[in-house]
């Protein structure tokens, strides 16, 4: 516990950053990253400039991001639904074409192929 106090307090009174910290008493960043993050919301403290700037840069980037990703995705959505398209009208015309076989194939057999409504299965 003594080690999580120095350690947040020399974060807030130096400026020192999460990684320098990290690096000298062998915390991992994350770590003390929520420390000090717990210690604040309990104090009721607000954020350092630091963590100001890096919250805003971080919001700048996922701003950016969602600008460029939601072209991409909508390209490769389009892209699906059109290869999607194309497999369904080839299956359509598979079931036309087969069941147009069967029709000639009674026609010139006389024999029936498929299988009438309430037909019972033959016993053997």
């Amino acid at each position: 516990m003594e080690l999580k106090n120095q350690v947040i307090q020399e974060y807030l009174n130096t400026g020192c950053g999460y990684r320098e910290l990290a690096a000298k008493y062998g915390v991992s960043r994350t770590t003390i990253c929520k420390w000090v993050m717990i210690h604040q919301g309990i104090h009721n403290l607000e954020a350092t400039k630091a963590q100001q700037t890096n919250y805003l840069s971080l919001m700048a980037r996922k701003k950016k991001d969602k600008g460029t990703d939601i072209p991409s995705n909508e390209a490769v959505l389009l892209q699906k639904i059109a290869a999607l398209e194309k497999q369904l009208a080839d299956q359509e015309l598979k079931a036309f074409v087969l069941d147009t076989m069967i029709n000639v194939a009674e026609k010139q057999l006389n024999i029936d192929i498929r299988k009438k409504p309430g037909t019972q299965q033959s016993k053997k």
